[in-house]
């Protein structure tokens, strides 16, 4: 059977060898500076520019896995938005979001890490401080507690950058959301 962690690895494998820039966020990416959970998509962010998209487009061959056409990909790229490809065999959705122009974006791209997920699996990923601003932001958005579970899991495993996170919690206005993750 086929899981997220096989697809994770093909996918980065084809984004590295394509010399496309990405770094993991979401589930994969906390359980990493956590405790391990049961999680079935990916969430990466890319870097990738307009002249690239038919590089990317075949790196993702449409045997093996759903990708937008070629129009909607250039759309997401040049808009900074996202798009989803979803790996044939095993139904994972992978969710991909374009790295925008934002303070807040180029200043986690510069700052991922590439690390061993698991043995033998070498990733970028989001650094902890940045999945903890962006978990308290779903936070505030939907209201999930896991999101405030998984930020306290971080928090108590792991040795912090409180002054970054503390910038990004007064620029985004989540000093509640922070204080409660906090509690």
């Amino acid at each position: 059977m086929i899981g997220p962690i096989e697809v994770l690895n093909d996918v980065t494998k084809r984004l590295d060898t394509a010399n496309i820039h990405y770094f993991l966020v979401g589930s994969l990416a906390a359980m990493f500076y956590s405790r391990p959970r049961f999680t079935n998509d990916i969430d990466l962010v890319l870097r990738i520019s307009p002249d690239q998209i038919q590089v990317f487009e075949k790196t993702f061959s449409l045997d093996q896995y759903y990708c937008p056409p070629n129009e909607v990909l250039k759309d997401e790229v040049l808009r900074g938005g996202m798009f989803n490809l979803i790996h044939h065999e095993s139904g994972i959705k992978i969710d991909v979001v374009l790295l925008n122009k934002t303070e807040f974006y180029q200043s986690e791209f510069e700052r991922r890490q590439k690390v061993e997920l698991i043995p033998d699996l070498f990733v970028y990923i989001a650094t902890a401080e940045d999945i903890i601003i962006k978990k308290l932001d779903f936070y505030r958005e939907g209201g999930s507690e896991k999101h405030i579970q998984d930020i306290r899991e971080i928090l108590a495993e792991n040795s912090l950058d409180k002054d970054y996170i503390q910038k990004w919690v007064e620029y985004f206005g989540l000093s509640s959301q922070w204080q409660k993750a906090q509690s």
